[in-house]
This record gives structure tokens, sequence and C-alpha cells, in this order.
């Protein structure tokens, strides 16, 4: 958990999938992370019902354009 103390940036966006094999993966780095001392800001985005990489496998679906919502305010801020 030192290492994540030490991450280089300020903020840290976290999208999965609820059901996305990887899921787990993401969702323990988002405890990992908040729990490392680490001084930033995590969040973590848990979109239903779609699996990994849902926004490439369908670019022009409603939950990919919802994704690059988030994904700009995120970068924005």
């Amino acid at each position: 958990m030192e290492d994540l103390a030490r991450l280089g940036c300020q903020k840290v966006l976290i999208f999965v999938g609820g059901e996305d094999y990887l899921k787990a993966c993401g969702t323990n780095y988002y405890e990992r992370l908040k729990e490392s001392g680490w001084k930033g800001s995590v969040q973590l985005i848990d979109q239903p019902k779609v699996g990994h990489s849902f926004h490439i496998k369908d670019p022009s679906s409603e939950k990919a354009a919802e994704l690059m919502e988030i994904f700009v305010s995120f970068l924005k801020n």
C-alpha cells in the first residue's frame, strides 16, 4: 500500500462494468487506493449490465455516451 500512497497524480477515475470479468480487479484497486493514505481523490463508476470494453464494442450506445460524458467531466475538473 505504501507504493499507492506515492501515486503522482491528484485524481483517479476507475470504470467497471457490472458484467465485466475484471470488475473485481477495478473495485479492489479503488479500495486499496482509498486505504493507502494517498492524498488525491478517487472515483469508481460501476455501470450495470455491461461487460469489459463495452464502449469500444458499441461506441454509439447510450451507455458509451454516458461513459464519455463522465470521462470528459473528469478531465475538465
